[in-house]
């Protein structure tokens, strides 16, 4: 029998793959910025005083999961435009953040801007051949990692939505 969640782990590998592909950096931005958007107004939707308190049977509260969430948005959208337009990934430690929702909104807003004024101005084939790895997704390189924020920012939407609304709010 096959394990149903490394088949999953490929299914989303390949999309990573076919996007990076087939998709201008323009619209693969456009998609990112989709989720993006998603990722904003599901946690702008938790009122503010469920933002600390963790779901029954959760180990995060809906801050936890946005504080991960834009740390690791942001770790990301900076190695990609380092490998987009320089071939070098620096490879510093993931960012520390304000533990306020809107700072948090805030810091994702401008680093989404600061990527699109960089990698819109790279050469979309170029350093291809740089990869790191995603714990699931294997080796990508800086065009899978740049769609790759897309699917991150959906989840997370999805689990604060989730989160949410086990809360009651």
């Amino acid at each position: 029998m096959t394990n149903p969640q490394a088949a999953e782990f490929e299914r989303i590998r390949g999309y990573l793959q076919q996007q990076a592909a087939e998709k201008s950096t323009a619209e693969l931005f456009e998609r990112v910025k989709e989720g993006m958007g998603e990722l904003i107004a599901s946690a702008r939707a938790v009122p503010s005083a469920l933002l600390a308190t963790n779901p029954p049977g959760d180990d995060w509260a809906p801050m936890d999961c946005l504080k991960h969430a834009v740390q690791s948005n942001l770790q990301v959208a900076q190695d990609v435009l380092h490998v987009a337009l320089t071939g070098s990934r620096p490879g510093e430690p993931e960012p520390e953040l304000p533990a306020d929702r809107d700072a948090l909104i805030a810091a994702q807003e401008a680093s989404m801007e600061s990527l699109w004024a960089h990698v819109s101005e790279a050469d979309p084939g170029a350093n291809l051949h740089i990869t790191w790895p995603h714990p699931f997704f294997g080796e990508l390189n800086w065009r899978e990692w740049f769609i790759f924020l897309r699917i991150h920012a959906r989840d997370h939407a999805r689990q604060l939505g989730a989160m949410r609304e086990a809360l009651g709010g």
